[in-house]
């Protein structure tokens, strides 16, 4: 994990600023989670924390960090923030 993750993207400032997503944000700089782990901390559906951890990988913010098999065979994702810190860096207008 680096200290600092530069946001060049404008389109990442909501995806990153969401209620829900910030949320999780901060429980993944702290330490790599799995959905569950995730759900139960923020009392969100684990749906619902799949979909923002999609996003935040799709966007760059978040990666696998793990991939683990527990004793019943089913594979464990856990996820872990780019960086501890996001410094934003873009111009406006865009060109």
């Amino acid at each position: 994990m680096a200290d600092e993750a530069i946001i060049k993207n404008p389109g990442t400032v909501p995806v990153l600023f969401h209620e829900q997503r910030e949320a999780i944000m901060r429980l993944l700089i702290e330490k790599a989670c799995n959905i569950i782990e995730l759900s139960k901390a923020t009392k969100m559906n684990p749906g619902t924390i799949k979909r923002h951890v999609d996003m935040l990988v799709d966007h760059g913010l978040v990666f696998l960090a793990i991939l683990d098999t527990n004793e019943y065979g089913i594979k464990l994702k856990y996820y872990r923030a780019v960086a501890r810190k996001f410094v934003f860096s873009f111009g406006w207008p865009l060109n």
